[in-house]
């Protein structure tokens, strides 16, 4: 058997992170019926680290598993936790916006790469008015193609083919949560270089989980087949660098869960045999590594007793969620339900296990659920609100109260 090789830097001394056995290929599709969900295709999980540059792969990921369709469901807008999340971010663009404003005359155009269904896009054209154009593409938008006018969304990848569709002028190009799921990310990063022309104004950002976050707090849940790429400040950096961007900085964001990176086009990119400057501690995640098993045991045990007391559910069918009802009740005996916000995927069933979603209400009175698992801890008090408004009891536990 060939010799792994890490895709970023090319190195060969990788180490283990997680091995899985059997992982939902898209946590974000949700089905009609408990059997269809069932029947869903599920992966392996092989991530390794790279010791000359800190950057993990899933070397057991195959592509051609993944199909991103119209059905796939990933709206987080519903959230007004996460919508103030996306306001700072949109500030930072905005002040952005302005600084090539005064550099450069002419309209500056927004490209959202991986725009899903155009929620983010369409609040940054809002936040910067007619000074601006947008541009998004997703292979998975349910809207109608459109290729005219101050928007224009494309049912298709962003790649070297289709970076003619860039204009002239000033461009901030974002994309958000798709790094992590590219096979190549270096060449996902040169065909967006390749879209730039020489001179051209332009600022990119790229959003994405951070491995150290997950390691850190022990987030079992956050392993997941889509993800193909495990990413740290450093790693990402380097990843741009390799692409020919220098990046200006890396924010932690969304309560230190996520990255934020801004970059630049530079003249050069960085040689193949270039590393970067620092590379993360893998203490942590040998460290992840020794608890794994006694946090999962833990969860087992807490989910166990609670399902004695009444019925139980988890809050939140997104991908932590999927993985975590996948990890503690294969077999869909102890936990009864997941419950959303998103009413798109209430009535559904999640893939490989097949537990139904549904809203609080319906929890409630048709599951019996006493105690639900909140699956981002960044959205506690905001659920806790909710069920008050309502006037639902429900006990919430979230991964703080099970850590070893």
């Amino acid at each position: 058997m060939a010799e792994l090789e890490c895709r970023l830097c090319g190195g060969q001394n990788l180490s283990a992170v997680v091995e899985r056995p059997r992982s939902a290929v898209l946590q974000n599709r949700v089905f009609e019926s408990a059997a269809e969900a069932r029947a869903a295709r599920a992966g392996q999980l092989d991530i390794r680290r790279c010791a000359a540059c800190g950057f993990m792969h899933n070397y057991a990921f195959d592509p051609a598993l993944v199909e991103y369709v119209p059905e796939y469901e990933n709206e987080q807008g519903n959230s007004a936790h996460f919508r103030a999340h996306m306001a700072g971010l949109i500030d930072q663009i905005a002040s952005a916006a302005d600084a090539m404003a005064g550099r450069e005359a002419g309209p500056l155009s927004v490209v959202d790469i991986g725009c899903g269904q155009g929620g983010f896009l369409e609040a940054v054209l809002s936040r910067l008015g007619a000074r601006a154009c947008g541009f998004g593409f997703d292979a998975a938008f349910r809207g109608a193609e459109v290729e005219t006018g101050d928007r224009r969304y494309y049912r298709r990848y962003f790649d070297g083919a289709t970076g003619y569709l860039v204009p002239d002028g000033p461009v901030i190009m974002v994309t958000r949560h798709v790094i992590e799921h590219v096979p190549d990310p270096v060449g996902f990063l040169r065909g967006i270089r390749a879209a730039i022309r020489p001179a051209q104004q332009v600022r990119l950002y790229i959003e994405t989980p951070c491995a150290e976050w997950i390691f850190r707090n022990r987030v079992v849940q956050d392993f997941f087949y889509e993800h193909c790429n495990y990413w740290t400040a450093d790693s990402l950096s380097f990843a741009a660098a390799r692409a020919g961007f220098a990046t200006a900085g890396v924010r932690h964001v969304f309560s230190g869960q996520y990255l934020w990176l801004e970059a630049m086009p530079e003249a050069e990119a960085a040689g193949a045999d270039a590393h970067p400057d620092t590379i993360s501690d893998g203490a942590l995640i040998e460290a992840y590594r020794a608890a794994e098993a006694a946090t999962l045991g833990n969860w087992r045990n807490r989910v166990h007793a609670m399902a004695k007391e009444g019925g139980v559910a988890l809050w939140g069918a997104g991908g932590k969620g999927v993985t975590m009802v996948s990890l503690l009740d294969p077999q869909a005996e102890e936990i009864a339900c997941l419950i959303d916000i998103n009413c798109n995927k209430q009535g559904r069933f999640v893939p490989v296990t097949g537990h139904p979603v549904v809203d609080a209400r319906t929890a409630v009175t048709r599951y019996g659920v006493r105690t639900a698992i909140v699956m981002n801890p960044n959205y506690r008090d905001e659920i806790a609100a909710a069920l008050d408004t309502e006037g639902l009891q429900i006990t919430l536990v979230d991964e703080t109260e099970v850590r070893p």
